[in-house]
């Protein structure tokens, strides 16, 4: 599984482990590298992120992270529109890894560790060559 962090136009970290982690589980093995290279910035991550506790250690560390709540956790109206108006930021980033597939990094078939490498960076280096020259 590839966990991707963008700023809405490229793939700029990307995290590399086995399908059967969690997603949150993965940032959270990643928490220190994550936040250092993160610091200052603002995370908007989808419904498989959420956890306050996870939120409150990344703002302890500089890194504001805001997962979109599910439906059933929104208690007012204020706070609907607030997540609707990140879900419209969503999508355009799922879109954008939507897009990112195309160039290979769906499913990857590998004999060796070095050759998944291999094809994970080449597809994300295509992917941001790609958005580049659009």
């Amino acid at each position: 599984k590839i966990t991707c962090i963008t700023d809405g136009k490229f793939l700029n970290l990307f995290y590399v482990d086995t399908a059967r982690k969690h997603d949150l589980a993965v940032l959270k093995e990643k928490i220190d590298d994550f936040s250092e290279r993160l610091k200052g910035e603002t995370v908007i991550a989808d419904k498989g992120y959420v956890s306050k506790d996870f939120a409150e250690e990344l703002e302890k560390k500089g890194v504001r992270f805001v997962a979109i709540k599910r439906e059933n956790m929104v208690k007012s109206y204020d706070e609907a529109k607030y997540y609707s108006y990140l879900s419209r930021l969503r999508k355009k980033i799922e879109t954008l890894f939507s897009v990112a597939e195309n160039f290979g990094l769906k499913f990857i078939r590998a004999v060796s560790r070095k050759g998944l490498a291999v094809k994970i960076i080449l597809g994300l280096l295509a992917f941001n060559f790609y958005q580049l020259m659009r």
